[in-house]
């Protein structure tokens, strides 16, 4: 009883398969969240530095 084993560990030629799509979706999403999150706090920090910018300029002129 002979066993084919020639084709054993030899590639296709083909790229990914269906795990990997899903790796590459999940990894995706993730990229995006993460943009997202960057974008957000981008806009926290300015916000945040505008307003530290009036506060600075309302105690400079109380103290002048």
């Amino acid at each position: 009883m002979a066993q084919n084993i020639a084709g054993v560990g030899q590639q296709t030629g083909e790229t990914g398969t269906a795990g990997d799509n899903g790796s590459d979706a999940a990894i995706a999403s993730m990229e995006a969240a993460f943009d997202r999150a960057i974008a957000k706090a981008a806009e926290v920090t300015e916000k945040r530095m505008e307003g530290g910018s009036a506060l600075d300029a309302a105690r400079t002129r109380l103290s002048n």
